[in-house]
């Protein structure tokens, strides 16, 4: 019982840690406007790297060894239908994670800031459709 308790303690701080990676490079994008200097450009493209490579990625990892364990404890079946939509779910918010990291090459790149806000908006949608369906277990 106690490793399935672990299992629940890193599963949700992997995931917080992960979605909290991602809401924050939103942050700085958004922060970020068009036609700033290449060296406050370059600054800022190594610093969301490097909260995408040191925090999001391992948090990620943890999130979903901690899933597979605790989905294999709980004898979770993909028939379950709150499953499924979870791993959709799941699925689209590594979309946003991916798009959020093609928005910093593209300003590194040109100079344009990117539209951080409706990725903002898809994060917390994502979120807490995701959050229902776990609790709700629909």
């Amino acid at each position: 019982m106690l490793e399935y308790y672990l299992a629940v303690t890193a599963h949700l701080t992997g995931v917080i840690f992960w979605l909290g990676g991602v809401g924050t490079r939103l942050v700085l994008l958004n922060s970020m406007k068009s036609g700033v200097n290449d060296g406050w450009r370059s600054q800022l493209y190594q610093a969301q790297r490097k909260i995408h490579l040191m925090l999001e990625t391992p948090a990620f990892v943890v999130a979903l060894l901690a899933g597979w364990f605790l989905a294999h404890a709980a004898k979770v079946k993909f028939s379950h239908s709150w499953f499924r939509a979870k791993i959709v779910l799941i699925l689209g918010l590594i979309v946003i994670g991916l798009l959020v990291s093609r928005q910093f090459k593209a300003l590194n790149a040109s100079g344009r800031a990117g539209q951080a806000v409706p990725l903002l908006a898809a994060l917390v949608v994502f979120t807490l459709l995701t959050l229902f369906a776990v609790l709700t277990k629909f």
